[in-house]
């Protein structure tokens, strides 16, 4: 039987609308009852359930009624696609535009983030010249424009609040040295001026006014030079020697009331120190001889005279003293000092009353001589042949001593009087951070991360400071440092292993914003104390430090004022646009963490912004505020039921706001530099600091994930989760973690946060005070509460990678190197997620083009190249669970271009 292929039994089962089933998580629904071939089989099977239609039995697609049904398969094909992407857009989850997700939003009350300004604060720098103004008022609105790099755009910043500077403002230094006395254990001194004349091994002298009321005392000090070091740039010279000053057995100090310093330039000797010796006299000098006209015994010259020989001690009381010729430099008051090369050398000091010249005669020696009558003790233990004389004693003025290297805490001495600094004023401190050397050999190298460790250390290596030290509380101090290779950790040790050294001329410097408590009182008239609100972040290198007080906060955003329109009462709900965008806003201590810079006038009287006119009295002058989603901002005023009505006028609606927002302003610092508005005597400007708090608008993403969160919390935080939600929708962040931590009877909350495209938030800066207020406004003030910004860790991978020979290797490893650096992006990454090894490979392998991958190195960077099998990074903890004394912020595994390595496998 040859069966005939007409189609006829076809579409015998109708197959729409076909079943929707969508379990629970789903990121797209389904939602299309059919496509176009079920469409058509079930209208193929309706055909027989019509009596007039009983009788066309083709099914031959060419037949005109098929084609029919055909063509409205296409259509219901086509309506039932577009039904599903609709229906996308109707649920948070699945919704795949920005404007339906704004929507949705707003159903509960949340608005997309418009995104926040970047702020910053500016240095202006005043003329000094003669005659230039010694106050200058630097207004609020004083423009300030970026100084573009390659394919950079210029960006505008303008100061949210008004200053008066001063041109002695510009920099302030702090104190450099102070007159400081000679003290005990000193093995060296600062002296004025660099013509000293003086060289290694020339004596010095430091007496004070104590041996000017009485000769008994010991309080002085005889020193022979080791070093002379001329610091020409300091207008001084450095005195260094051996032996330190004082004495402790017997327990001798320096000299402590007047002290000065006495260069001794003359070196001479006694009378007598060149008489010969008593035995090689002639027999008939020292003893005498036989008389031969009466053979009578004649006594020698010096018969008798062994005992005052040149050899024999003075007497004790001895005042006069002769020296071996004439000199002339040696006055009276002036200081003489006689050493006796006994073991140990004996010296003493002498004042000299009187100086005289006198004609000797003695020890067989005749000459002119030096006559001194001094004062002083001890003369019985020197003899003419054995002291050496040291005189013709000429002052040296002490200079100031360099204050000790580092420079951190709450309190800083200036160089100068700087009285008219005000109590809560903004200083910005800049300069270098503090080196330290090892003074000992130490087995190990830095504790980094996770317990990791460096390269060891010598004491020849120069170590970076990171920050200020901790006190441990049993005379150590927890020093975080870098090591030549840019690792980072700390070490555990006391102050005293370690010594300051001066920062390097490739070293970068750091800035910080702090702001005045009050002034301490000081005792020295020629200099100001300041006293901080916070301690210094940083530990600086005293030398390359300066302050600027000429500082103004700045924001970014470009000032506008334009005229909206013209009001009519006649008309309900009337609207405007901005004829700009985007609409700036700044951060604030607000639940949005923002404010808009909008100010909006009519007929010259402010009205006020809010969330809805709903509730609002008919009276009530306000308006609302729309963003849309491609940015423009629309305003819209009441119906004079919900919120008054614009009254009638000729373009009196006038707005006042500035535009510009989101990551486009995080400017380098010091790249802020054109003024575009100048004041009378100001010369320059600056940004010390890099602008932090900048944040974009909200992504489709990000307002998936944060619009729930307003429900969550309500606008207040209570619970442990409402602190990191309420955090993450905080203008200006872009990831936060709370987690409790155990701190006595009750816990601690710590939030780490981070900042848009993972800025850090620096302690001090405008993000993180606006944050940490919110918190403590729409929270419990009497909870535990620390925030700090996360801690980056950077790690390092190499891999050998085989490639597809028919692939280009360069484009397959640029493909495997994006892949990795968008798998462990900031954005991607989640605070204290760990990684491993066979993660890394996965990602490797999966790129197109590559044959077989080997991981050579994984481990953070800075560490010695070896393989890990993973890497921690972890949560928000105390240094010592049993001794809680520090805090550390959650980790973050990160990774740069520069520390990825690839290598051909060889076979």
């Amino acid at each position: 039987m040859k069966l005939d292929p007409c189609g006829c039994c076809e579409g015998t089962q109708t197959l729409t609308p076909s079943p929707v089933h969508n379990p629970p998580g789903l990121s797209a629904l389904a939602y299309r009852v059919g496509t176009h071939a079920r469409f058509k089989a079930s209208m193929l099977a309706r055909l027989g359930q019509h009596a007039p239609l009983r009788a066309l039995t083709t099914r031959q697609d060419d037949d005109p009624t098929l084609a029919l049904l055909d063509a409205w398969a296409a259509v219901l094909d086509v309506l039932s696609f577009y039904q599903e992407r609709i229906a996308q857009e109707g649920y948070l989850r699945s919704a795949t535009e920005r404007l339906s997700v704004l929507e949705l939003a707003r159903a509960i009350g949340y608005e997309l983030r418009p995104g926040v300004a970047a702020s910053t604060y500016l240095a202006f720098e005043l003329e000094t010249a003669p005659g230039a103004p010694a106050l200058v008022p630097i207004p609020a609105g004083t423009r300030v424009q970026s100084l573009p790099g390659p394919g950079e755009q210029a960006q505008t910043y303008e100061t949210v609040e008004a200053i008066t500077a001063r041109p002695h403002w510009n920099a302030l230094r702090p104190r450099q040295s102070e007159l400081r006395h000679p003290a005990f254990g000193d093995r060296h001194l600062y002296l004025q001026g660099t013509a000293t004349q003086l060289k290694p091994g020339d004596p010095i002298l430091i007496v004070g006014d104590e041996r000017l009321t009485g000769t008994d005392t010991e309080r002085w000090e005889f020193r022979r030079l080791g070093e002379v070091i001329p610091q020409p740039e300091q207008g001084r010279t450095l005195l260094r020697w051996l032996e330190p000053l004082g004495s402790r057995v017997p327990r001798v100090s320096p000299p402590g009331k007047g002290p000065r310093v006495f260069a001794l330039r003359l070196r001479a000797a006694l009378f007598g120190h060149n008489a010969p010796e008593w035995a090689a006299l002639p027999v008939a000098l020292r003893i005498g001889e036989r008389n031969p006209q009466d053979n009578s015994f004649v006594a020698g010259a010096f018969a008798s005279k062994q005992s005052q020989w040149a050899d024999a001690k003075f007497a004790a009381g001895t005042t006069v003293l002769h020296l071996d010729a004439v000199y002339e430099p040696v006055k009276a008051g002036s200081w003489v000092v006689l050493a006796q090369p006994d073991d140990p050398p004996y010296v003493e000091l002498y004042a000299v009353r009187k100086v005289g010249e006198e004609s000797l005669s003695r020890y067989n020696v005749s000459g002119k001589s030096t006559r001194l009558e001094v004062s002083g003790e001890h003369v019985e233990k020197f003899s003419p042949r054995g002291a050496s004389v040291f005189a013709q004693s000429e002052e040296l003025p002490l200079a100031e001593h360099p204050l000790d290297l580092e420079l951190w805490g709450k309190e800083l001495e200036l160089d100068s009087l700087a009285p008219d600094l005000l109590k809560n004023q903004v200083l910005v401190v800049s300069g270098k951070r503090l080196r330290v050397g090892l003074r000992e050999e130490r087995k190990g190298g830095l504790e980094g991360a996770g317990g990791s460790a460096g390269r060891g250390i010598l004491p020849e290596d120069s170590l970076l400071v990171l920050a200020p030290p901790e006190p441990l509380g049993d005379g150590r101090e927890l020093w975080s440092l870098r090591d030549a290779w840019g690792f980072e950790g700390t070490l555990t040790l006391r102050r005293e292993a370690l010594r300051p050294l001066p920062a390097l001329p490739q070293d970068e410097e750091v800035s910080e914003a702090v702001r005045l408590a009050g002034f301490p009182d000081l005792a020295d008239p020629q200099h100001s104390r300041l006293e901080l609100q916070a301690p210094l972040a940083y530990c600086y290198d005293r030398t390359t430090v300066r302050l600027q007080a000429n500082v103004a906060l700045a924001t970014h955003g470009e000032g506008k004022e334009e005229v909206l329109g013209s009001g009519d009462a006649t008309r309900p709900f009337q609207a405007f646009s901005l004829k700009q965008s985007p609409l700036t806003h700044v951060a604030a201590s607000t639940p949005s963490g923002a404010v808009s810079t909008l100010e909006l006038r009519v007929d010259g009287v402010l009205w006020g912004e809010v969330p809805s006119l709903y509730g609002r009295g008919p009276r009530e002058e306000v308006f609302t505020r729309r963003t849309g989603d491609d940015g423009r901002v629309t305003l819209r005023f009441g119906d004079g039921v919900s919120g008054a009505r614009l009254p009638s006028g000729s373009e009196n609606v006038r707005a006042k706001y500035r535009v510009g927002i989101g990551l486009a302003g995080r400017v380098r610092a010091r790249q802020l530099s054109l003024l575009l508005t100048r004041p009378l005597g100001v010369r320059g400007v600056s940004n010390p600091l890099a602008p932090s708090g900048a944040q974009d608008p909200e992504s489709r993403d990000d307002a998936r994930r944060n619009a729930p969160f307003t429900v969550m919390t309500l606008e207040r935080v209570v619970s442990l989760q409402d602190y990191e939600d309420f955090a993450r929708t905080f203008a200006g962040v872009g990831k936060a973690k709370a987690t409790g931590l155990p701190m006595g009877e009750r816990p601690l909350v710590h939030l780490t946060i981070a900042g848009a495209a993972g800025a850090p938030v620096e302690p001090g800066s405008e993000l993180f005070e606006r944050l940490r207020g919110a918190i403590r406004a729409y929270g419990d003030p009497y909870q535990p509460f620390r925030m700090q910004s996360y801690e980056a860790l950077p790690f390092a991978l190499s891999a050998e990678v085989r490639t597809d020979p028919r692939y280009e290797r360069e484009a397959v490893l640029e493909e495997v190197e994006q892949a990795l650096l968008e798998a462990f992006a900031f954005e991607r990454r989640a605070f204290a997620q760990r990684l491993s090894a066979g993660e890394v490979i996965a990602l490797i392998q999966g790129a197109h083009g590559v044959v077989a991958v080997d991981l050579d190195a994984l481990h953070l960077a800075g560490q010695s190249p070896r393989l890990e099998p993973h890497l921690p990074a972890l949560p928000a903890r105390w240094d010592d669970p049993l001794r809680p004394t520090r805090l550390f912020p959650a980790q973050l595994l990160t990774l740069e271009p520069k520390h990825i390595a690839f290598t051909e496998m060889t076979p």
